[in-house]
């Protein structure tokens, strides 16, 4: 069966940002066909806001920015999460991606935010680094 993640926003800034990073190499794995990524509304909203904001474009990456955010839409699994209010997170951000983890049935979420990977999972969920998913998909 093929896993299910959830990639934080600050994965994807790291991927676009650095490309040969970790970062860069999970997306690489998602483009293959090695997991599928869990969006929803909220988790889909926050990238946009992150990744087009401009900044990336002055650095000459709008139309990757673009084309990532137009995949993440079109080949994402697309959820409608339910709030959680027990994880103690305090970026409402970071609750968006866990409650879209939940109701995809992610097996991971990738992240590189210290607060999250301390929490190390929800539910069936693991909260993993970029490192992490590699060595994990490379070991299936």
């Amino acid at each position: 069966m093929t896993p299910r993640v959830v990639l934080d926003t600050n994965v994807l800034v790291a991927a676009l940002t650095a490309r040969h990073s970790k970062a860069a190499e999970v997306l690489v794995l998602w483009r293959a066909g090695r997991f599928e990524a869990v969006v929803s509304d909220a988790t889909l909203s926050e990238a946009r806001l992150v990744l087009a904001s401009g900044w990336l474009e002055r650095m000459g990456r709008g139309e990757e920015v673009e084309s990532l955010l137009q995949e993440l839409q079109s080949r994402g699994i697309r959820v409608s999460p339910w709030p959680i209010d027990d994880l103690g997170l305090r970026d409402a951000g970071d609750l968006r991606l866990v409650e879209a983890a939940l109701a995809g049935e992610a097996d991971y979420l990738v992240t590189a935010d210290a607060e999250v990977l301390a929490a190390r999972g929800y539910g069936p969920t693991r909260f993993v680094t970029t490192g992490e998913l590699i060595s994990i998909l490379s070991e299936r």
